[in-house]
């Protein structure tokens, strides 16, 4: 239990989620909820959805793929309703685990989105930039590609959550090797993991690069905006060969012990009041046409978007995830 992170993001705590028998919990009126948002979503989304639903929300918070892992574990009997905020390509890859749904509002989601049945968007995210601490990296040498990261005078200097670990990293991963092809992305990648520092999580990659532990970090475009906006010395860089648009997943849990309060749960999230909630809490983009945009967010045309294909990241999963681990183990 301690490769988790509960402690002070579980609500109520995981013991109760794994005690209470699905009837107990039906009649609590709660919802259990596996996520990898970030805290300050959290913090926000669940106190909203309660003064809305009267409903308990139960969470177990840990890194995209830490929460798969525990899902396919789980998979007989799953504890979980629902799960929140994680890689599109890791609920792609396991479909058997999850429950496709059609909430109320569906029709009002960003046209494109949605491009799989096994799960519905949760934000609008660019998961694919850099994190540069200026107080560590001179201006004259703040890399501006991707490839600058394969440099050897960035040993040690990088922190990166590690593909296996977390949904974002996945993505920018798939988003280095999209942008060179896969014959000379993989190449450059290697080299890039010579200098990574592995952290394991996504937020332990942010806040090292914001405090000075490292010079620079792979990670959301949204997380590296709430370190500066709360006055650490960051720069985001969206690198030239290519940066991503995308949105991160949630899945109602196939044989969930509480599909009700997990559709219950989706419904409010997709809402335009909890896409507001979740917006004014983040600064991430909505998936709703209906809903404004974060007054900061820089806008995606001026940006050199290169999505990388979806299918391509779906079918690429366990191939690239092997090949992925050797390099880690290297």
């Amino acid at each position: 239990m301690s490769r988790y992170e509960i402690g002070r993001r579980t609500i109520l705590g995981f013991a109760a989620a794994m005690a209470a028998p699905a009837l107990a919990r039906a009649q609590a009126r709660s919802v259990t909820m596996y996520s990898a948002m970030p805290t300050d979503i959290l913090n926000a989304l669940v106190p909203a959805y309660k003064a809305k639903s009267g409903v308990e929300v139960q969470v177990v918070s840990a890194g995209s793929g830490e929460l798969m892992k525990r899902l396919q574990a789980e998979a007989t009997r799953p504890l979980a309703d629902a799960l929140i905020s994680v890689g599109a390509d890791g609920i792609d890859a396991n479909p058997t685990l999850f429950e496709s749904y059609d909430p109320p509002g569906s029709d009002k989601l960003i046209p494109g989105l949605r491009y799989s049945r096994n799960w519905l968007p949760f934000t609008v995210t660019l998961p694919a930039v850099l994190a540069v601490n200026t107080k560590l990296v001179p201006e004259a040498e703040i890399p501006t590609q991707w490839k600058d990261l394969a440099d050897p005078k960035w040993k040690g200097k990088i922190a990166f959550a590690g593909a296996d670990k977390s949904g974002s990293a996945l993505t920018q991963m798939l988003q280095i090797i999209h942008n060179e092809g896969e014959a000379a992305g993989w190449p450059l990648f290697g080299k890039m993991m010579d200098n990574f520092v592995i952290t394991g999580s996504s937020t332990a990659v942010i806040r090292g690069a914001a405090q000075g532990e490292y010079a620079m970090a792979l990670t959301l475009e949204d997380n590296a905006q709430r370190f500066i906006d709360g006055g650490a010395p960051l720069k985001i860089v969206y690198p030239k060969e290519g940066v991503s648009v995308q949105s991160d997943a949630m899945a109602l849990v196939a044989k969930a012990p509480n599909p009700a309060a997990g559709k219950a749960l989706i419904d409010y999230i997709v809402s335009a009041e909890g896409q507001g909630v979740i917006v004014k809490a983040s600064g991430r983009r909505p998936i709703r046409t209906d809903v404004p945009g974060p007054e900061k967010a820089i806008d995606a045309k001026s940006l050199p978007v290169n999505t990388y294909p979806p299918e391509w990241g779906v079918a690429k999963h366990k191939e690239f995830m092997d090949r992925y681990l050797r390099l880690a183990r290297r």
